[in-house]
Parts: C-alpha cells; structure tokens; sequence
C-alpha cells in the first residue's frame, strides 16, 4: 500500500486497515522516503561495520559505567540503550503505536513529505533474542523491546536488528530485502499537511512531552507548543 494521507482521522483508518492484515502491525516514521536502514550503515551501507560497533559498545561500558547500573545483562541490551539515546547501532527504531510514528515524521524539520512506514512483521518476529549473539544473526529480524526504560515505554518501542550481509557485500535497506519488501507499506504525509497533523496529535496526548518522559522531552514540547522551535 502507498497513499497519501492529510488528517489524523484518515490515519487512523488507513493504519487499522494495515493492522487487520497482521497479526503485528510495526510502525516508522521518518521524514525521508525509503532508506529503511539502521543508523550505523547510512554513511556507507556497503562497510561491513562489526568490529568498530563492538569496540564502541565496548567503550560505553567502560566510560557509561555509572550510568548501565538498571540496564540489562547482555550486549543487545546496552544496544538498545544506546540506540535511545544516539549512538549509531545496527537497530532501527519502530513503534507499535502508529500515532507515536506519526509524530516522530512529521516533528522532523527537514523541509518537503513526511512519511510512516508499516510493516508486517509476524513472519519476522525472532524469539529469545536477548540470548543470542547480535552480531551473529543469520537474517535481518523484528524484536520487542525489554520495557526497562520510561522512552521504551513511552514510544511502545520495538526494533528490527540487522545484518551485515556477506552474500550483497552490505547491509540491505528494508524496502529492497527480497524477503520483507513485499510486507512493507507506505503512508505519505505532505509537507503542507505536517504542522497540522502535530496539533491534532496533540490534542490527543501525543507529542515530545509524553513521547520522551523526562525533562528535555518536556523543553522539546513547550518549543513546539509555543513556536520557539
């Protein structure tokens, strides 16, 4: 599916419709169109970039140390973290809650569409994945989120972890991988429709302040809200 949508309402159905056909239905949203890829292979998605994530997950650790006291015991774990909070990871962030993918593609200042990105992920859900290697994972795969931190929570986190692929020499962008491409859709918000559909999601309790527990989330929020931004 690839449609445009213009009101929070029109949204919503398209959104249900999607989530009829899954069992579980995962949500993106983004200001870009396409590049379904995690943020460590943006760059050069052709740079096989194992041994340089390790030794940063590494060096997190060792200089975060005092601040993973509540994080889980496995790499995957510091992983996520990470992700939350900047670091370049081979995760891409989803959410089950499509109006929370909403928000995070039309809140993004780059100028023309925005645009929310859903997929089918049932066929692609990976068990058990806190006790496997993340490194080592023979296919690219959907995972949700252990709930151990309020931005999890609050964004109905879930991730797709990926693979360096030693058959394309790449990590391969979601929306050319042979195998998941066909359970991919795409909802097309324009540009002039952005600010609009912000307001609307507010007024239902979606936006930084709820999205991002803490107080920069709250700063972000009252910016927006009052167009110092």
């Amino acid at each position: 599916m690839r449609v445009k949508v213009e009101s929070i309402v029109e949204f919503v159905m398209r959104t249900d419709e999607l989530s009829q056909a899954s069992e579980l239905t995962l949500f993106r949203g983004q200001a870009l169109q396409g590049g379904l890829l995690p943020g460590i292979a943006r760059k050069d998605s052709s740079k096989d970039t194992t041994n340089e994530e390790k030794h940063v997950l590494e060096q997190l650790q060792l200089q975060g140390a005092s601040l993973l006291r509540e994080v889980g015991p496995t790499m995957l774990d510091i992983m996520v973290l990470a992700q939350h909070y900047g670091l370049k990871t081979r995760l891409l962030d989803w959410t089950s809650n499509p109006l929370a993918a909403l928000w995070f593609a039309c809140s993004d200042y780059q100028k023309g569409d925005a645009f929310v990105y859903a997929l089918e992920a049932d066929t692609f859900l990976e068990k058990n994945v806190y006790q496997k290697d993340p490194f080592r994972t023979a296919k690219t795969r959907a995972f949700q989120a252990r709930l151990n931190n309020d931005r999890i929570v609050a964004q109905e986190g879930w991730f797709t972890l990926h693979r360096y692929s030693s058959k394309t020499n790449s990590f391969v962008p979601l929306e050319t991988n042979t195998e998941m491409k066909g359970h991919i859709h795409r909802l097309r918000v324009p540009e002039d429709k952005r600010s609009t559909l912000l307001k609307s999601l507010d007024r239902h309790g979606v936006n930084a302040r709820t999205l991002f527990p803490d107080l920069g989330g709250l700063c972000r929020h009252l910016n927006i809200r009052h167009q110092l931004a």
